[in-house]
């Protein structure tokens, strides 16, 4: 029976805060007006909680009614914020993702290095392609007088008409191709053309990292907006707390059962807790700020998260070793480190293949005048190979093997510094999993134990069977695991988002 009335307590506890709707798809929103604060300070209502009700908050994903600060003079405009009409002013978390991946800068930079490493590619690949050029030329001589001049613009030595003594002027045409392919260089193009495909993919596997760590930020700024939300909840809900034992100390003071002097003891927690009050709904705003930058958004944009918190988990729990063989099957940025290390590879093959003899095959045809007045022109072609070999390069090309060893080894000691960071990511990841179910369970607990004490503590005070003191203890212990309590179911979320994220799980496939 006592199980069954937990179970009960524990599904209405934060009951606003399960919200039972399917995720819309990202739409456009229309125009509506922003929740903007009240153009004064309204009083906290006074005397509204009810001891015999179990504590529930009001709804989430919802402007707030209070004014901002709630005591004290207003400041009008700070916590309404400017409506997007491209943005629905409430969202799911896929569509706050869905907008991050839009508008986040972080994946700007990463697409545009994407397309810096796509070139080197193109590049490599040119120099195992047949190489052509054409060359023309037209030119108008004058020799000096008593000078002999062969009028030729061909390749073959001795053609053209001859003519000696006296000043000579003639024009000479050609017409040339040449066509040279690369034969045999020991590998090296190859080797940096697979170098260039590795680092395009690596560039290819960040790029997704990226987009796995914009989801994880969004998330994380999703439910810390809405932990801070609760968190200004519980504080009204605390005022409304301590303004009950106001009245009962009250109560009694007029039957006489109590001293004059015990009213100001009991005041002093409701004045503590309207500074709670005003705190938290700074830290309110700064979250939604900060969940609006996180998807790219001015920081100011009115757009609150919808609560999708039910408060079990949605991730399985699996052994260390199971999560560390996910993770580094599927985390890009493990993948990355490995394509880069076997870049490095590629690329020392293609520096030691530096001074490798080279073979080319070439062909050349071409046609020139042979008249002083550039006409009858005359073909000549070749056809040969070409084979280079380099003897003495004053050792440039050994510091050039040297240096890709070393950042070889910088690439592999990388490599394993990714996998110890993964290790441990996965480790902390589990372990803070694991302590926030029990946590939240334990709060549960904790909540409906503070709320029967209370209760207790009220009804024996009001008989006058037991001192302030003791009912101000059960008020404090109430305030307490209530704000545990939200807390817990918040931080449950964010320990499965940095648990996916670290087992590169999250965001898009």
């Amino acid at each position: 029976m006592q199980q069954h009335h937990f179970r009960a307590l524990a599904g209405v506890a934060l009951s606003a805060l399960v919200i039972g709707t399917t995720a819309p798809r990202l739409v456009r929103a229309q125009p509506t007006s922003a929740p903007l604060a009240l153009p004064s300070a309204v009083p906290m209502p006074h005397g509204t909680f009810n001891p015999n009700a179990t504590i529930t908050l009001p709804p989430a994903s919802q402007p707030t009614s209070l004014p901002y600060p709630a005591y004290g003079t207003p400041v009008p405009g700070v916590n309404g914020g400017q409506v997007d009409p491209n943005v629905p002013q409430v969202i799911t978390l896929d569509q706050a993702v869905a907008i991050g991946y839009a508008r986040s800068p972080l994946l700007a930079q990463a697409r545009a290095q994407l397309q810096i490493e796509t070139a080197p590619v193109q590049l490599a690949g040119t120099a195992l392609l047949p190489n052509v050029t054409g060359s023309a030329s037209s030119s108008r001589i004058h020799s000096q007088s008593g000078s002999s001049a062969t009028t030729t613009g061909g390749t073959t030595p001795g053609t053209g008409a001859t003519t000696t003594g006296g000043p000579l002027t003639y024009t000479s045409n050609a017409l040339s191709a040449t066509l040279t392919q690369l034969i045999y260089d020991g590998g090296r193009v190859a080797a940096e053309l697979r170098a260039a495909k590795y680092n395009q993919s690596a560039s290819a596997a960040t790029y997704k990292r990226e987009l796995q760590t914009v989801a994880y930020n969004v998330a994380n700024a999703y439910y810390s907006s809405l932990a801070a939300q609760r968190a200004t909840a519980v504080a009204v809900q605390t005022v409304l707390v301590d303004q009950t034992n106001e009245d009962l100390v009250s109560a009694q003071i007029r039957a006489g059962s109590a001293a004059k002097a015990d009213l100001a003891t009991a005041q002093l927690p409701t004045a503590q807790a309207r500074v709670s009050v005003i705190q938290d709904q700074g830290a309110e705003l700064s979250a939604q700020a900060t969940f609006a930058n996180a998807m790219g958004l001015d920081a100011n944009t009115a757009v609150l998260p919808r609560d999708d918190t039910p408060v079990n988990s949605i991730v399985a729990i699996p052994t260390y070793a199971q999560a560390f063989a996910r993770a580094i099957a599927l985390r890009p940025d493990v993948t990355s480190q490995d394509l880069t290390v076997s870049g490095l590879r590629a690329t020392l093959r293609a520096t030691a293949l530096t001074n490798f003899p080279t073979l080319d095959g070439n062909a050349t045809a071409s046609t020139a005048s042979t008249d002083v007045t550039g006409g009858s022109f005359r073909n000549n072609s070749s056809i040969g190979l070409s084979l280079s070999i380099p003897i003495y390069d004053q050792g440039v090309v050994a510091a050039e093997v040297a240096q890709a060893r070393g950042n070889l080894a910088l690439g592999i000691a990388n490599q394993q510094t990714i996998i110890q960071g993964v290790q441990l990511n996965v480790k902390q990841t589990l372990v803070a999993l694991v302590s926030a179910k029990a946590a939240l369970t334990s709060a549960d607990v904790a909540l409906y134990e503070a709320q029967v004490v209370l209760k207790s503590t009220q009804a024996q005070y009001r008989a006058g069977v037991t001192t302030l003191p003791l009912l101000l203890n059960a008020q404090v212990g109430l305030t307490q695991a209530l704000s545990t309590q939200t807390t817990s179911v918040y931080t449950l979320r964010q320990s499965e988002q940095a648990f996916l994220y670290a087992e590169g799980a999250n965001g898009a496939p």
